[in-house]
């Protein structure tokens, strides 16, 4: 028998970093233990405080919160650099700001990959598909191209391969003003992709945005990590 869901469903684009954003914005949208949280990849890189961003994931899930953390390029890049080029490990974390994903002995800690490698590339729920950066709907296997959902900025083919389902995605960086509209004009395609980590370098981004796809309401926490910064 199908579990009877109590709590909300709520998507969150990319955070990359900025970890203070992120809790505030948990707090400011009641997050609790009944709501479904997803990710939609680049938890990491870009801001100070990656290692932040994953502990607190972590914590969450080991006291029962229900979060998935989709796979986004950045986590997809890590990972194949552990993998296939380890020497590089430290000269890509310190471009990316991310060298507190660091254990004392200059390895990326185990319990980092093993989130990043647990992470789906995409998720298929009953109304919505959810991806880091989009499907190639050109083909007759949309989930086939898992580079293509990792990487590509454009999105590809017909959206009536979705079957009347909405895509969801973060990774471009979009204008708060086409984000709302799209959720207004049920748009078939949904970036929830602000660009929190521009603060206030691009116009009309700078939020990290959270959307409830079941009632289509979008909250935003405007990027904080500098102290004294509230809005």
């Amino acid at each position: 028998m199908e579990k009877v869901r109590t709590g909300r469903r709520l998507i969150v684009g990319d955070i990359h970093g900025c970890k203070r954003t992120f809790v505030k914005l948990l707090k400011k949208i009641d997050f609790s233990a009944e709501d479904e949280l997803y990710i939609l990849g680049d938890l990491i890189n870009r801001g100070k405080n990656s290692s932040g961003v994953l502990n607190h994931i972590l914590m969450l899930k080991e006291y029962g919160y229900n979060i998935t953390t989709l796979r986004g390029n950045h986590e997809q890049m890590l990972l194949n650099i552990i993998e296939n080029e380890p020497e590089r490990i430290h000269s890509f974390l310190r471009s990316q700001k991310s060298e507190d994903l660091l254990d004392n002995n200059g390895n990326v800690k185990t319990k980092y990959i093993n989130l990043l490698k647990e992470s789906p590339y995409y998720v298929e729920l009953d109304k919505f598909i959810l991806v880091h950066a989009a499907l190639d709907l050109s083909s007759d296997n949309i989930f086939e191209d898992k580079e293509f959902m990792l990487f590509s900025r454009y999105q590809r083919g017909s959206t009536a391969k979705l079957n009347g389902k909405q895509l969801i995605h973060g990774h471009v960086a979009t204008d708060i003003k086409i984000i709302k509209n799209s959720i207004a004009e049920k748009f078939p395609i949904i970036s929830v992709d602000n660009g929190c980590i521009y603060t206030t370098e691009r116009k009309g981004m700078g939020k990290l945005i959270c959307l409830n796809p079941d009632t289509m309401e979008i909250f935003s926490k405007s990027y904080c990590e500098h102290t004294g910064i509230y809005k």
